[in-house]
């Protein structure tokens, strides 16, 4: 009987794996006249492709939920898709030397991710990625869609401007890195934020928790809350949660 309770036992380790892990919506591939289909093919990325060409790639595609703080992909498992992020935000990060996590990017909702990987001689992931909050996350096969790149110009184009796009994207981050100080690194991600100016005010919507922004700006989160204490101390802005009110755009600059 120890086999047989040992095997029990197996199958409920498994089956509580299983309930654990992310939901793929029951259905196969994309079809026509469904959210998911009109959403993702709206996308830049897909838009050039003629509608015979969609629908087999749309085939393909994997619908998956993911709840806060799933994992997607750990840094180094096999890249064989890219991803659409229908709802939620996706984070990307590696992990240092001494444990710390280093958030690279946070993909909000309607934006692609990992498409680079395609081309990559090695692919494998060089980041991980992990739901920030519910998440709906568009796989698409990485083989489908570079065959599809073979015989149309126009996507070639449009994913090749994408991929400039995080390119310069990850330069710009490099050089407030290495150039700007904690303070430039703040002031250029408030300013890169506004959503709203009147004259020499703004308004500052900050989507992401304070920790991510710190994580963002290679700060620690209490590094971060002194940085903004000191500009409202200066005058220079006011904090309501995630609102920030900058009084004066002028002097915010400097610091950038």
């Amino acid at each position: 009987m120890t086999w047989i309770n040992a095997t029990l036992a197996s199958a409920a380790r498994l089956q509580r794996m299983i309930a654990t892990t992310h939901k793929v919506i029951d259905f196969s591939g994309m079809q026509k006249d469904t959210p998911q289909y009109e959403t993702i093919r709206g996308h830049y990325l897909f838009s050039g492709l003629t509608d015979s060409e969609f629908d087999g790639l749309a085939a393909e595609v994997l619908v998956e939920t993911f709840d806060k703080g799933e994992i997607l992909f750990h840094r180094g498992d096999r890249a064989d898709a890219f991803f659409f992020v229908e709802s939620g935000q996706v984070e990307l990060s590696l992990i240092s030397r001494d444990g710390q996590k280093k958030i690279v990017e946070v993909i909000p909702h309607g934006r692609t991710f990992a498409e680079a990987i395609i081309f990559m001689a090695e692919a494998k992931f060089p980041v991980s990625a992990e739901a920030l909050s519910n998440s709906v996350v568009y796989r698409i096969p990485n083989d489908a869609y570079r065959n599809l790149l073979q015989d149309n110009s126009d996507a070639c184009t449009r994913l090749l401007s994408d991929v400039c796009y995080h390119l310069h994207q990850r330069v710009r981050e490099i050089e407030r890195l290495t150039i700007q100080n904690a303070s430039s690194r703040l002031a250029s991600y408030l300013i890169d934020h506004i959503v709203e100016t009147n004259d020499d005010e703004a308004t500052v919507r900050l989507d992401l928790p304070r920790h991510v922004v710190a994580s963002r700006l290679s700060v620690t989160p209490e590094t971060l809350s002194r940085l903004l204490k000191a500009m409202s101390d200066d005058g220079i802005l006011t904090v309501d949660d995630r609102l920030v009110f900058v009084h004066s755009l002028a002097r915010l600059r400097p610091y950038d």
